[in-house]
């Protein structure tokens, strides 16, 4: 996610459901995201999250935006350790491994900002956002790609398709590969909105952005979302706009920037809209929780939070559904 709430006290806005979604109900399951004809789908429960405790950076830096290549074996995230926004990565060698020590990719990066580095499932393309000169918009979405895992990163190319003259930044595509979910402030200048764009196969070109109208909200975020392969859950993040005057701490002057939260979309297939959302209250809390990533196995979901001080990376074992 783009935005960096400021420093200060706030209290969190709770978002306990999104408009009219109906209650959700768990039962026993096994590595399903989502049932067809379920009614509503089963909800998702988390074991205690565990920070990747060696790819963070305290006190201060920021570390977030995780997302794989589908082995496992290759993290890449944002961070300003190094004094501004950059895309980083780690390597290791096995699932059951811990990261290396944590590399900016230099030819992605500039003196601006780069944000939500966003692998592909092969770990051989690579989108982020960046507010670097000559771009369409504000943030535009940027590609680079590699022949092979071994091989460098060449130098990035503007996404054109996808980026509008405001904020627009990526997420892995899911729906194996076809559809990116990207956020965007194309339709409202306050808040970022969930768009999917479709290509019509792995390395043709992304046709323009849908948004997704049931997860539209003029006074709070749908951004950070995640698609899985089947299309009919996405995960994302949700954020307020503004505390209202009379909820806002008083040493903000009664406005105050909120804390996101996570949450969980379902649809019936994919093309029906989302009619189904559960907040990820095992995993939410006082502070800042977003950048959902799940692995193909649904058994882990990859997350940050700053329930420790800093922004970094957690893990969350998803409990059998």
């Amino acid at each position: 996610m783009l935005s960096i709430r400021p420093a200060g006290p706030a209290a969190r806005w709770a978002i306990a459901t999104l408009a009219a979604i109906g209650s959700l109900a768990a039962a026993a399951c096994t590595g399903r995201t989502h049932d067809l004809g379920d009614n509503p789908p089963r909800a998702y429960h988390f074991d205690t999250p565990q920070i990747v405790a060696e790819l963070a950076s305290f006190p201060l830096a920021r570390t977030d935006n995780p997302t794989l290549t589908a082995d496992l074996l290759e993290i890449y995230f944002t961070s300003d350790r190094a004094g501004q926004g950059d895309v980083w990565f780690a390597r290791r060698a096995s699932t059951a491994a811990l990261f290396g020590a944590p590399e900016p990719i230099g030819v992605l990066n500039t003196s601006t900002f780069e944000t939500s580095a966003a692998i592909s499932a092969d770990g051989l393309t690579l989108w982020f956002g960046s507010d670097r000169p000559g771009g369409v918009g504000t943030t535009d979405i940027w590609v680079s790609s590699r022949p092979n895992r071994s091989a460098g990163w060449l130098a990035p190319v503007n996404v054109i398709p996808l980026n509008t003259g405001v904020e627009d930044i990526p997420r892995p595509p899911g729906q194996h590969g076809l559809v990116m979910p990207l956020s965007s402030k194309q339709a409202t200048s306050a808040v970022y909105q969930t768009f999917l764009a479709a290509r019509a196969g792995a390395g043709a070109p992304f046709g323009a952005p849908v948004l997704v109208s049931e997860l539209a909200y003029a006074d709070r975020s749908t951004v950070d979302g995640f698609l899985t392969d089947d299309g009919l859950t996405l995960f994302f993040s949700s954020q307020p706009l503004q505390f209202p005057l009379d909820a806002a701490p008083s040493s903000d002057g009664g406005i105050a920037t909120p804390f996101a939260d996570l949450f969980v979309a379902w649809r019936q297939s994919t093309s029906e809209p989302f009619s189904f959302t559960q907040a990820l209250d095992d995993l939410n809390t006082g502070g800042d929780e977003r950048d959902p990533w799940l692995t193909a196995d649904g058994k882990t979901l990859y997350f940050t939070s700053d329930r420790d001080g800093a922004l970094n990376i957690y893990t969350a074992a998803v409990k059998p559904r």
